[in-house]
């Protein structure tokens, strides 16, 4: 459980400088990118704790586990980021970016630890 928690806080803290680094690039998307980052690291987070949770009591079922949290994060995209970013009618490269960024970081977290778990 201290392994998760390591990489845990190095997941928060990386997604803090992407988060400092993506806000001077879109200054006036500021509301957008705290929703995003916010929403995308509480996902990552319960991601990992399921994860963890996984590796230590039900390794069996591990792979379901890891579609559940996929499955999670793409429902939380189409029902709250995709129709926001689909009211202009189409979705541009910074907010697809403004998504994309937290979530594939809180992937990468997530594939670090079961990398790190089982080599």
């Amino acid at each position: 459980m201290r392994k998760n928690a390591t990489y845990t806080v190095f997941f928060f803290i990386t997604l803090g400088l992407a988060f400092t680094i993506h806000l001077q690039a879109l200054p006036n998307a500021k509301f957008f990118l705290i929703q995003s980052y916010s929403i995308n690291a509480v996902l990552a987070l319960a991601a990992l704790l399921l994860l963890g949770f996984g590796m230590e009591k039900k390794k069996n079922n591990l792979a379901n586990l890891y579609l559940i949290t996929v499955a999670m994060k793409l429902i939380v995209y189409f029902l709250f980021f995709h129709p926001q970013f689909k009211l202009d009618g189409t979705v541009n490269r910074s907010e697809f970016f403004m998504f994309f960024i937290p979530y594939a970081l809180g992937l990468l977290a997530e594939i670090i630890l079961l990398a790190r778990r089982f080599t």
